[in-house]
């Protein structure tokens, strides 16, 4: 074992949190067990990231020294999105944006920027006039007021953003959402001039499309035609967001690869934006095979976890030339959870449990590294 590994494995004993968001434990972790730097393990590649929110993540001095310690890259869950930051044409709600900006700012973490346009979460006041859609034009002057103000109040601390987020739709047969207002109003347009106003507003920032389900092949395809022709068009977009809410063995790390080949082929940066690996084998509280009450984290799923979790991270390390980012889309297994919220029961999709204790798996996700040093 080399020296910097070895002092990676050295443990850093915090003992259980006795707060509300973190008081039960997984039944995989006694009540101390050894804490690790993670984002040093993997510094000399690439940022590892995690979403938080300050009404979770910063109420505590405990919780911000972990994530400080696990972490070195930040996204704002919900705190930075068009619906929660901008609710009013005449109204900003800058407060809880800014304490993730200031908490990362005195940690020396990297921001990344989540998200300026998201069709699924526009106010009325953005998108109708006398309860009818709004012209091309007046949407395009509201698309650049938003994100001039919103860049620019935080482009010395974001180093990238999420310009354009889910506009690809999921239907095998459509290629936007029928319900995206945006569209309806501007079609293709309004994700060109949302990507050129990011970019006369920070000409610095990397600009990211940011898009979920890349394991459908259809939907792949779509996402990777739409930054093509933005692509030859000469659309300033600087990389994709592979949000990256996986169940279990749901692709093969084969079809990863392609995948990550096909989108750096375009000339374009990869960031794992939202990464969560779920205990179950199913995505959602619709599919037939749900039992509510069967929530145990059984032996069986934690191997499933850890083994589809090593193989990741083997695979992002062998592609540290294309991907210049990782997220996970929390930084411990909290009760609230995105995945919890999906199923309608407690998920542990995260390597750290409930009471900021690591995983056994951590470090085997470490020791990957050694390979690479």
């Amino acid at each position: 074992m080399n020296k910097f590994l070895a002092i990676l494995l050295t443990p850093v004993f915090l003992s259980c949190s006795s707060s509300k968001e973190t008081s039960a434990t997984s039944n995989n972790s006694e009540t101390e067990t050894p804490q690790y730097s993670f984002y040093k393990a993997y510094q000399n590649y690439f940022p590892i990231g995690t979403a938080i929110s300050p009404e979770v993540d910063l109420v505590s001095e405990e919780r911000k020294k972990f994530i400080a310690q696990q972490y070195n890259s930040v996204t704002a869950e919900n705190q930075m999105k068009l619906k929660f930051i901008h609710p009013q044409k005449d109204k900003w709600n800058w407060e809880p944006a800014d304490k993730i900006v200031a908490f990362a700012k005195e940690n020396k973490m990297k921001v990344r920027g989540h998200a300026l346009i998201w069709q699924q979460n526009v106010p009325n006041w953005f998108l109708l006039k006398n309860n009818n859609l709004i012209s091309k034009d007046e949407l395009f002057t509201n698309m650049k007021s938003h994100i001039e103000a919103l860049v620019n109040r935080y482009k010395d601390n974001v180093y990238c953003w999420d310009v354009v987020n889910e506009a690809i739709s999921d239907n095998k047969n459509d290629l936007y959402r029928a319900n995206d207002s945006l569209y309806n109003i501007a079609g293709e347009e309004y994700v060109e001039k949302a990507f050129l106003y990011a970019r006369a507003a920070d000409p610095k920032a990397q600009l990211f499309y940011n898009d979920y389900r890349f394991s459908d092949p259809i939907k792949r395809k779509k996402i990777y035609d739409l930054l093509k022709r933005l692509k030859d068009k000469g659309i300033p977009i600087d990389g994709v967001g592979m949000q990256s809410h996986y169940t279990p063995n749901e692709v093969t790390m084969e079809y990863l690869q392609e995948t990550i080949n096909m989108f750096a082929g375009l000339g374009l940066k990869v960031q794992i934006t939202e990464l969560d690996v779920s205990v179950y084998n199913y995505r959602d509280k619709k599919h037939p095979d749900v039992d509510k009450k069967d929530d145990a984290y059984t032996d069986e799923r934690k191997k499933q976890q850890s083994n589809f979790y090593k193989q990741l991270f083997a695979l992002y390390l062998k592609n540290k030339d294309k991907i210049n980012g990782v997220t996970f889309w929390g930084a411990t297994d909290l009760k609230k959870n995105f995945r919890t919220n999906r199923i309608g029961k407690m998920d542990y999709p995260f390597l750290f449990n409930q009471d900021l204790t690591a995983k056994p798996f951590l470090t085997d996700l470490i020791a990957l590294t050694k390979k690479n040093d």
